[in-house]
């Protein structure tokens, strides 16, 4: 890493360290990566605590992107690309040289924060960051159904149902003889998850990537090794282009048919993200300019306890597309 790239003193020495040599940085990344793996087997034996450490492991391995994201701000794409190419040998290694896991590992968890963080430092760079990341996770998503059809020689939805199929045919059969009205509604979730679990599935990771490009961006801001656009998240804000994108689908999806039908569907639940998103954005400008703090608190602690909530505001993203509700606001925090 040159100067660019080189942390301040304000910095911890051990987290410099490990910041700009490559193979440190590339075992954390390793370790954060395994983390969900090697942390429950500490503590085997001990069934509630490795219940703990099992999800502590999931949150330690998707805060991934944010330690490629940050390395790129601090010694840029390049430094940022071996260091994550040099973390997908070592997990292919660990999967006995198989090349798909160090793929996945240098693609979704390399290319794509690398590809975010380089374009959040530009003009616009919120918007492109997000579209980015979205693009490529739904790509990467529709790649992986394709090809898993393709061996089974199945149609899409029907392979995510055989991926579902041993969770809900145990429950279906607790349930069938002693709850028959449970094991229906049952059938009717199973039906409904195989519908759209790959487009919750890449919305999921969407947020989860995107906040920790934007986590990694506050915390180089901090420590003063972020040298691009500090454009705030509440401008976020798309064009037409993703508006008409989601309409299209919408219509695909109500009158396509088979995989085209599907593909419609989960696309649009991801899209229907982002704009939520920006509606997001629209709603916590306009509280904070009316001084109503609690209520943006409110807002957000409704969003996570009901999922519905977010239906509202993928509506308020796509007309703020048209009619820019922030645009009169005075102090939003956000222009």
């Amino acid at each position: 890493m040159t100067m660019h790239n080189t942390p301040p003193a304000t910095l911890p020495k051990a987290a410099a360290f490990i910041l700009t040599h490559r193979l440190p940085c590339a075992t954390l990344m390793v370790v954060m990566l395994m983390a969900v793996l090697w942390l429950p087997g500490l503590l085997q034996g001990m069934p509630l605590l490795a219940t703990l450490a099992t999800a502590f492991g999931v949150g330690i391995h998707i805060l991934t992107p944010g330690l490629v994201a940050l390395i790129s701000f601090g010694g840029g794409a390049l430094f940022a690309f071996q260091v994550t190419s040099i973390a997908a040998i070592g997990i292919s290694a660990m999967a006995g040289l198989e090349l798909m896991p160090g793929l996945i590992v240098l693609t979704l968890y390399g290319l794509l924060p690398i590809a975010a963080a380089s374009s959040v430092e530009r003009q616009d760079g919120v918007r492109k960051s997000a579209q980015y990341l979205a693009t490529g996770l739904g790509l990467a998503m529709l790649a992986g159904l394709v090809i898993g059809s393709a061996a089974q020689n199945v149609d899409l939805r029907d392979l995510v149902g055989q991926l579902l199929a041993p969770m809900f045919d145990a429950m279906q059969t607790e349930l069938s003889g002693t709850d028959p009205e449970a094991a229906q509604v049952l059938q009717q979730a199973r039906k409904m998850t195989e519908l759209i679990l790959p487009g919750i599935m890449a919305l999921g990771m969407w947020f989860a990537w995107w906040g920790d490009i934007v986590f990694a961006r506050t915390f180089a801001q901090k420590y003063g090794f972020y040298q691009g656009h500090a454009e705030e998240l509440l401008g976020l804000r798309f064009g037409k282009g993703l508006a008409y994108a989601f309409l299209a689908l919408l219509v695909l999806a109500n009158v396509g048919e088979n995989d085209v039908q599907y593909v419609a569907v989960n696309a649009m639940i991801l899209l229907g993200g982002l704009l939520a998103a920006q509606g997001i954005a629209v709603g916590h400008s306009w509280l904070k300019q009316k001084g109503m703090m609690l209520a943006i608190g409110l807002m957000y602690l409704m969003l996570l306890m009901w999922s519905a909530m977010i239906i509202p505001f993928v509506i308020i993203g796509l007309l703020d597309i048209w009619f820019d509700y922030r645009r009169d606001l005075s102090a939003t925090g956000g222009q």
